[in-house]
């Protein structure tokens, strides 16, 4: 009996076999596509997560740059860097270390676009190579945010300081340029996109614009995979504000008072100083409340009968033997205080204001500002051999014109033409008449001497210069003072060791000018007008009402200040990121 494959024949077993080769074949291509399927898988499951990790990596930097802006550019300028535009300022040309906006300051292109930054639209540009460009700051040497920079800004007091800043591309590039992060590395730019100052209650904004490159490395520093991350931060701005004071100088006449360029000596039983305006009327009339600053009353009388010193010649104020009342301000140049030797020695019992009350330590003001005493001119003598004038009729006459040395006038009046003359003297029975009406005279004197009971009669404005030798007795006429005070002046040049000798027994009248001489006021003096003197003493019981209309001669500086305050930058805070987007190799 034959077996199943003796029963074959040969055609039959020849297909067996090509059936067996075929499924093997088959089997070996299915095999093998199931292995390169699995390959590629892998492959593909690798790239993906190398890609991820660039763009972590991308993203990582995105965040560790937007915490170096907060500590970099979200300080003031006691404790860190900022930003520097000029607020509103539209430059065109660009200045070197300054920002400035594009004019109109609309979002335009930067110069150049050989890089994507200077490609980004801004409104914010900088001076670089002869050209406005892009703000950028790179570590790869495209940066164009200035090196070093200065600003002046006030500090924490509010005080100008000057901050200089040097080394923020530096840090820029060391912490966050090229920088190990796992197994890669990124890198950072950032453009200034656009500088909005505040405005009333709207707050400003800054806004950046941040790219970061992503790197994975193979082993041998070969690069497997990168991404670039781009992203805006914005932040709310503060101003950095610096606040100018300009201070300026003017020349202007002194107040009137009392006025001595040293020792004023109140050597008296009892004075009243106070003051009045010649052009509200006579001392002491009826008038209107608060008619002008420092008004005692409703009458034409005042608190500002001041007295000073310039502080030379160890000068002083002492009131300490006498009693002043009347409301008078006490004023040194010099910058001492009140415990200075040299200050204003006050008896406090004795001295009172127009109150009543005791002269305080708020009617006494140090350290102003010194006086200048102009100098005055020799007044013109007469001619050679001018004759002598005497008068001595109880009528009343005029000078006859012509040029006269020396005049003495014994009884009665005699009215007196302006002019040069050696001497007047009136006598205790004499009158003089001076001035016309109307018009300002000027009488040049070699010396002036008047009694005790003398009267002089000023009919207008008048200057009197005098040489050598000045002695006003008080006036006996009430008449005299329907002439304001400030109108009538007497300048006196003198000579060494010469005083000059006003008041006794009646009224005085007028603003006296002896910057180089002593003057001594006598007792039971009336006196309307002002004092001017090396000098000053006062003697006996008097009443001086220093008239605040008057010019007193002296000069003094006056300064004033003014402060303006502009924004010089701008802080940034509360840096947020929006719209990332990404791009992945």
């Amino acid at each position: 009996m034959k077996s199943p494959a003796q029963l074959l024949s040969g055609g039959e077993r020849g297909i067996a076999l090509a059936t067996v080769l075929m499924l093997t074949l088959l089997m070996s291509v299915l095999v093998a596509a199931m292995l390169i399927g699995s390959t590629n898988d892998a492959l593909i499951s690798g790239n993906d997560v190398t890609t991820n990790q660039a763009f972590y990596i991308a993203e990582a930097g995105i965040h560790r740059a937007s915490g170096w802006f907060s500590s970099k550019f979200g300080a003031d300028p006691n404790g860190g860097l900022y930003i520097l535009p000029q607020e509103y300022q539209s430059n065109t040309a660009g200045a070197a270390g300054q920002f400035s906006y594009t004019d109109p300051p609309l979002y335009t292109k930067g110069a150049s676009a050989t890089s994507p930054e200077q490609s980004q639209p801004s409104c914010v540009k900088i001076l670089t190579g002869g050209i406005l460009q892009n703000v950028v700051l790179a570590g790869d040497g495209t940066g164009t945010f200035p090196a070093t920079y200065s600003i002046t800004a006030n500090d924490a007091s509010g005080s100008p300081k000057v901050f200089n800043y040097s080394g923020l591309t530096t840090d820029f590039t060391n912490t966050l340029y090229n920088q190990t992060e796992g197994e890669g590395k990124f890198s950072i730019k950032a453009t200034l996109v656009s500088i909005t100052p505040p405005s009333g209650t709207q707050h400003g904004s800054v806004t950046w614009l941040l790219r970061s490159d992503g790197v994975i490395y193979r082993a041998g520093n070969t690069a497997m995979a990168n991404a670039t991350i781009w992203a805006y931060m914005s932040a709310l701005t503060t101003p950095v504000q610096s606040t100018t004071v300009t201070t300026t100088t003017q020349t202007v006449g002194a107040g009137a008072g009392v006025i001595g360029r040293g020792m004023i000596h109140w050597n008296a039983n009892g004075i009243v100083l106070d003051s009045y305006k010649s052009s509200k009327g006579a001392y002491g009339v009826a008038l209107a409340s608060n008619s002008y600053p420092g008004q005692i009353g409703s009458i034409n009388k005042g608190r500002h009968g001041d007295m000073r010193t310039n502080n030379e010649f160890s000068g002083y104020i002492d009131v300490s033997n006498g009693t002043v009342t009347g409301g008078a301000y006490a004023t040194l140049a010099a910058p001492v205080q009140p415990t200075d030797p040299n200050a204003i020695v006050v008896d406090t019992s004795k001295v009172q204001d127009g109150t009543g009350h005791a002269f305080s330590a708020s009617s006494e003001y140090f350290a102003q500002a010194p006086l200048t005493f102009p100098t005055i001119p020799d007044p013109p003598t007469p001619p050679s051999g001018s004759p002598n004038y005497s008068w001595a009729s109880k009528n009343s006459g005029t000078l006859p014109s012509g040029n006269y040395n020396n005049i003495s006038i014994s009884k009665g009046s005699l009215t007196v033409a302006p002019g040069n003359y050696g001497t007047i003297d009136v006598s205790s029975q004499g009158t003089v008449v001076l001035g016309a009406q109307g018009t300002t005279t000027t009488y040049n004197l070699q010396g002036f001497t008047s009694g005790a009971q003398a009267t002089i009669v000023f009919k207008g404005p008048v200057i009197i210069n005098v040489k050598s030798t000045l002695d006003v007795g008080a006036q006996s006429s009430p008449s005299d003072l329907s002439m304001p005070a400030s109108a009538i002046r007497w300048n006196f040049v003198g000579g060494a060791n010469q005083t000059i000798s006003i008041g006794g027994g009646g009224k005085t009248l007028g603003v006296f000018y002896a910057p180089n001489n002593d003057l001594s006021m006598r007792g039971n003096t009336s006196f309307y007008g002002s004092i001017v003197a090396r000098n000053v003493s006062v003697g006996g019981t008097a009443d001086i009402h220093v008239d605040e209309d008057a010019l007193s001669g002296v000069t003094t500086t006056v300064g004033s200040s003014t402060s303006t305050t502009v924004t010089v930058g701008y802080t940034g805070r509360n840096y947020n990121l929006w719209r990332i987007t990404q791009t992945l190799n």
